[in-house]
């Protein structure tokens, strides 16, 4: 059986890489390695910045925002890895 890296299967939550590699078109290659992680926090880190400016939020105030965000969740898979 194949190892899991993303953050909510490092949690305990039944989900399968290959989830997200679909939902978010991703290269399937990136399954079942750290690297998917990576992929998926920049990922975020853009839908987070258009949300923002969406929301009314300036765009260096939503990079910033969206950043501390990222570095929160890189922290927390760290974490996990572990």
């Amino acid at each position: 059986m194949k190892k899991n890296y993303n953050r909510l299967a490092l949690q305990g939550v039944e989900i399968d890489d290959m989830e997200f590699v679909e939902e978010f078109n991703l290269n399937p290659d990136l399954a079942y390695t750290p690297k998917l992680n990576d992929v998926l926090l920049e990922t975020m880190y853009r839908k987070n910045i258009d949300s923002f400016v969406k929301d009314g939020i300036e765009m260096d105030k939503a990079k910033s925002k969206a950043g501390r965000l990222r570095a929160q969740a890189k922290n927390d898979i760290a974490q996990l890895l572990k």
